[in-house]
């Protein structure tokens, strides 16, 4: 009996073996996931050979669409700020939470446009070059030092080939107040080039865990009528209102910012509403 293939092959790789390769990756799982489901529904599975070998073809596939794609972005971006000049979004993911993961990923995301510049994968430690004496040119390991700092050293690479690569300065640092790689590349283009505007999110988020912290630490400052959770979440969310309300305008935010403050800690005994605004705006 001859056996037949029910999907259409590329070269002699079957396209459904590529799939599922391709839908193991996506949700970050490997041979090891793809043999256990398949065996589960009782279908044969590809040896591992065969499962690595979809897996450098998809790799190259993936990287040219993606160098096209990033490609096609940072045109649009000159196209449509009709300069150079741009701001980016800088951001770090790893692979397991924590940042004590071998391997992450930093990314830069147009400010205008949503869309991915480029990306700088980075790997502390690989098994393939660690067992193999002569790894054949197989180089992966493209970063010395700690987890935590890959999103400096990422940050770095990026925007020192901005303009080889890609024709443009980024020269608005969009991060998550991380100051660490606002330092790495405030220089980069020449002094004080690049300029650092901060997430109004990570901001608010920020009042909320250093109350936390600060309740942990000091004995009776928690509890009933006192610096509550409630509390916390309601000075948090205000206090970014205050922001919002008053981008452009320092004096005015820091007003807002203390008239929340007295406004969250009034009760019925006690009013103090005196700064807040009169009107609709109250």
């Amino acid at each position: 009996m001859n056996g037949f293939t029910s999907t259409a092959k590329i070269g002699r790789k079957s396209t459904l073996n590529s799939l599922l390769v391709l839908g193991l990756r996506l949700i970050g799982k490997g041979f090891t996931a793809g043999k256990k489901l398949l065996c589960t529904v009782n279908l044969p599975f590809m040896s591992k050979s065969t499962f690595r070998r979809h897996e450098d073809q998809l790799l190259k596939a993936v990287r040219c669409a993606a160098d096209k794609n990033m490609k096609e972005a940072a045109t649009e971006v000159r196209t449509k700020t009709k300069t150079s000049s741009c701001g980016v979004s800088v951001d770090g993911t790893w692979q397991r939470r924590g940042r004590n993961s071998f391997n992450g990923c930093v990314s830069a995301i147009s400010i205008d446009t949503g869309k991915v510049l480029d990306l700088e994968p980075m790997s502390l430690y690989c098994r393939y070059c660690d067992k193999k004496k002569n790894n054949d040119g197989h180089v992966c390991s493209n970063h010395v030092g700690s987890s935590a700092s890959m999103e400096t050293v990422g940050a770095y690479r990026i925007f020192d080939r901005s303009k080889q690569c890609k024709r443009l300065k980024y020269t608005k640092y969009y991060g998550d107040g991380d100051s660490n790689g606002f330092n790495a590349v405030k220089d980069i283009y020449g002094p004080d080039s690049v300029e650092k505007l901060e997430c109004i999110g990570h901001v608010q988020k920020r009042v909320g865990s250093r109350l936390r912290n600060l309740k942990k630490k000091q004995k009776g400052l928690g509890g009933k009528g006192k610096l509550t959770d409630k509390l916390i979440d309601k000075l948090q969310n205000y206090y970014g209102i205050a922001i919002r309300s008053n981008i452009g305008n320092l004096q005015n935010m820091q007003s807002a910012v203390i008239a929340a403050f007295y406004h969250c800690c009034s009760g019925k005994n006690k009013q103090m509403h005196k700064q807040c605004p009169k009107g609709g705006d109250s």
